[in-house]
């Protein structure tokens, strides 16, 4: 149905989600029943929920804007979970779209990936993952939508996405909003939108990477995540969102749809104040009581101790705070990785390479010129993706073995 046909379209429902990051894994703590991680299980949960709920609201389109998998190379359980969850949207006769993330699109680009085998097991799913954006027509339901994924904005000239007259004009796209002001560090290997993607002509832009959802404008959003990952996602309430998209033109009625996920909590600060272990621990002990959250996780953070009282004291809290809480993290201002939620590797990557560049740009025009510090930079940063890469490696095949 072109939507040039002077009769008043019917309005139509898109649900838009976005970083569910299957095969996720944290904290080393056991799922009970499987013996798997069990922040790998709460993420795939997650997931599920949102499928299980978006299935509920009639829906004319899904669009997943990207980072599907947390690693290039997902487990096959990660595999299992999308495959059986898609096949249920695609059951119900509900067109969908995928586009690939920073997470799940790979480094290089002759490496292949996952998705040219999920294209295989999902016939009826549209996965755009690779390097080029991709316009697809839904005649039926008067949509022109453009998806830009990950890769496309690490080409050397920027995506170019235009809007199609006489239809509902929608683009799909992952990457940081020009000026979006984020919660800690910015992630290695993201990409930043050209201001052209979102251009006003378009009635939905549903974005993803950015894990807290919201708007971006009047027509482009942030999804969120399904689950929390790191720290940095606290005050993330995960979801997704039911977007109405009346005739062209018109601003999109967008709804968020909060998932019920692990609590995720950080406890005021405690101040050791020559505090002894015992008291230190009766005191964090006494706040998870007040707290009442038993599937929580926690953080706190101790203040002016010394390290030998803060190893007692999480001795202590390491016996004794289970009952009371499902993890607990003790860390001090000294702490560069407090954010345990990502992959280690992820955070020491990210932490490291602030660092790195806070010393070269200490010493330029010092110690450095201003040549030597710029190559100095780059092969230093060149040395930490191939880092990442060794990890990313690495955790994929922990992951595949769990």
């Amino acid at each position: 149905m072109n939507m040039s046909d002077p009769a008043t379209p019917r309005p139509i429902r898109i649900a838009h989600f976005s970083d569910t990051h299957l095969g996720y894994r944290a904290l080393h703590r056991a799922e009970p029943r499987s013996g798997r991680n069990q922040r790998a299980v709460d993420i795939e949960r997650a997931f599920e929920a949102a499928v299980d709920d978006l299935l509920t609201r009639d829906v004319d389109l899904v669009v997943h804007g990207g980072d599907v998998f947390h690693h290039t190379r997902p487990s096959w359980q990660a595999l299992r979970t999308f495959i059986r969850a898609m096949r249920r949207i695609e059951a119900a006769g509900i067109p969908t779209v995928v586009i690939g993330g920073n997470h799940d699109t790979p480094r290089l680009r002759t490496s292949g990936s996952a998705f040219s085998v999920l294209e295989l097991a999902l016939p009826n799913v549209t996965f755009v993952t690779g390097y080029e954006e991709q316009p697809i027509v839904f005649d039926e339901l008067g949509v022109h939508l453009v998806a830009v994924p990950h890769g496309a904005l690490t080409n050397p000239n920027p995506p170019l996405a235009l809007p199609e007259a006489g239809y509902r004009n929608v683009l799909v796209a992952h990457g940081m909003v020009p000026g979006l002001l984020t919660r800690g560090y910015r992630e290695p290997g993201e990409e930043e939108l050209s201001p052209n993607l979102l251009d006003a002509g378009f009635d939905y832009v549903a974005l993803g990477h950015y894990h807290l959802w919201g708007a971006q404008g009047h027509n482009a959003w942030y999804s969120g995540s399904t689950e929390r990952m790191g720290w940095g996602d606290e005050q993330a309430p995960p979801g997704y969102l039911i977007a109405e998209l009346g005739a062209p033109g018109e601003t999109p009625q967008v709804t968020h749809v909060p998932l019920a996920t692990r609590p995720m909590r950080t406890l005021a600060p405690v101040v050791g104040n020559e505090r002894t272990p015992r008291e230190l621990a009766d005191l964090v002990l006494d706040r998870l009581r007040a707290l009442d959250l038993p599937e929580a996780m926690t953080r706190v953070e101790l203040k002016e101790t010394p390290r030998a009282v803060r190893r007692e004291t999480e001795a202590i809290l390491r016996r004794e705070a289970p009952d009371l809480v499902w993890s607990l993290q003790v860390y001090s201002p000294a702490d560069i990785l407090a954010d345990f939620g990502r992959r280690s590797g992820d955070v020491v990557a990210a932490d490291l390479r602030a660092l790195f560049a806070e010393f070269v740009g200490e010493r330029t025009g010092k110690e450095y010129d201003e040549a030597f510090a710029a190559a100095f930079k780059a092969r230093g940063e060149r040395a930490l993706d191939e880092a990442m890469r060794a990890a990313d490696t690495a955790a994929a095949a922990e992951d595949a073995v769990a």
